[in-house]
């Protein structure tokens, strides 16, 4: 009786937003077996799930192509991508790990000598979905202290659907202001969370921001594969509080999640629009080179609601029928 509901408070903390109801089955059902065999078993279904849903697996096959791919490389970047994609999807729930001993030898955080440079005010820790989901987590497990700014609904859920240790992880290593954000007052909500997150660099607190979510874009980044917006809210933070910013971005070395955190981008300059032309270059060549290096872990741009590969002779759709999926 308690199994049964126990079970039944884990589906109701699904992250609505975030996994549909089949995703967030198999969570839950892949979540009870040893570490990495849910994880190992979400990633092979997504890679068949783009065999039998054709417009993921022509997406991913665009995105090898732009990655100068051909023939078998072509097919193992794109089955790769999907791969990642699925086992970034159960890392983002931590599935099949139940307490930190082991999330600490599934996470390295490298370039902590860039924080000291950034020392005695506020940071901005700067996002970008290129990878593994949740790379704040690596900042937490090594001491730091940081209020992740979001605008999801679903994270209170997600929060109480992860193991109690994690739980603890989080609430004892800063807050997360994850606001309300329905379709009437988006706009409201991010104004918001960035008043918050000014309120705390004057403080002198930490924050963690991703750039290239949703939200007014500032600009855009030409990437191998595709251009990838450039989010304003940060910019806003740096050019009127003169805190660093730190990017971070994070990719998998085998299981290893491996968070980096770059240099500090140069500081803020008096006019806005140089400013934010130092900031597009800086970002242009620390992310271009990121998807030369590991393109088989940046589903986001890969499946991007702007790409809509042209029909392929490998991918004729008389051979292979289906229908779009959504990115989780």
């Amino acid at each position: 009786m308690g199994a049964r509901r126990r079970l039944r408070a884990a589906w109701a903390d699904r992250p609505t937003p975030v996994f549909p109801r089949k995703t967030w089955a198999l969570i839950l059902a892949l979540d009870r077996l040893p570490w990495p065999w849910g994880e190992n078993i979400m990633a092979c279904c997504f890679v068949a799930k783009a065999f039998v849903r054709i417009e993921r697996l022509r997406q991913a096959l665009a995105w090898a192509s732009a990655q100068q791919r051909r023939g078998r490389r072509r097919w193992a970047l794109a089955i790769s991508l999907c791969f990642h994609h699925g086992r970034f999807v159960a890392r983002s729930m931590v599935t099949g790990i139940q307490d930190l001993v082991t999330l600490r030898q599934l996470v390295r955080l490298r370039g902590q000598e860039h924080l000291a440079a950034a020392a005695g005010r506020g940071r901005i820790f700067l996002g970008f979905h290129l990878g593994p989901t949740s790379p704040d987590i690596a900042l937490r497990l090594a001491g730091h202290r940081v209020t992740w700014i979001g605008a999801w609904p679903s994270w209170a859920q997600k929060r109480n659907a992860l193991p109690p240790e994690i739980q603890e992880l989080y609430a004892s290593s800063g807050e997360h202001d994850a606001l309300e954000t329905r379709p009437s007052n988006r706009g409201q909500a991010r104004v918001r969370a960035l008043y918050r997150a000014r309120q705390l660099l004057t403080r002198g607190r930490d924050i963690f921001i991703t750039a290239d979510g949703a939200g007014q874009a500032a600009f855009e980044l030409s990437l191998p594969g595709g251009p990838a917006k450039v989010c304003a809210g940060w910019l806003l933070l740096r050019q009127t509080t003169g805190a660093s910013v730190l990017p971070v971005l994070s990719h998998m070395e085998g299981h290893t999640q491996v968070v980096t955190i770059h240099p500090a981008l140069p500081s803020p300059v008096a006019d806005p629009g140089d400013d934010l032309k130092v900031c597009r270059e800086a970002l242009g060549r620390l992310l271009t080179d990121h998807v030369r290096r590991f393109p088989e872990q940046c589903y986001f741009l890969a499946f991007a609601e702007r790409r809509r590969a042209p029909r392929h002779r490998e991918t004729d759709p008389r051979l292979i029928h289906g229908s779009p999926i959504s990115p989780a």
